[in-house]
């Protein structure tokens, strides 16, 4: 089995991605009424106000998809057999960004309902959206040195 092609490991994983991405936006859309069943249902120990948490999860939602989607042109791409392409370092850039917006989102949260997974999570995507930011940054320099070497063929 071929790993870098639409028939390979990389297309079975952009698959996966399109599946992600809907099934996010659905329980991103569905959350005023998911969300209002589980606190009248189910028992909150935290305490966590239901419209702090319905625009906490609406917000972190959000980045998530926009990161599902950016990992998605990426594979895209990679698929397509044109992994050093600008658009890629893009897209690494904006999931880093995505992710530091999380990671912010979480530290709020953690001002008003602390809890240890909540500053485990934080402190997760602090550490993966910087280092996506050095990633994009040597994934642009590789694509500046592929350019060059293009050239000189």
């Amino acid at each position: 089995m071929e790993i870098v092609s639409k028939k390979g490991i990389s297309g079975a994983v952009k698959y996966m991605l399109d599946m992600i991405l809907a099934g996010g936006a659905a329980i991103v859309i569905s959350l005023p009424v998911c969300l209002k069943w589980c606190f009248e249902n189910l028992a909150w120990s935290a305490g966590e106000n239901y419209w702090f948490l319905l625009g906490f999860l609406f917000v972190t939602g959000a980045f998530g998809l926009v990161m599902v989607y950016e990992l998605r042109r990426m594979f895209r791409s990679i698929n397509d057999r044109k992994p050093f392409q600008r658009q890629n370092a893009t897209c690494l850039k904006r999931i880093a960004i995505m992710a530091l917006f999380i990671s912010a989102a979480y530290i709020i949260k953690i001002i008003f309902y602390i809890s240890f997974l909540t500053i485990i999570v934080a402190l997760g995507f602090l550490l993966f959206g910087l280092a996506g930011l050095v990633f994009s940054e040597v994934f642009s320099q590789a694509i500046e040195v592929k350019e060059e070497n293009d050239l000189t063929i």
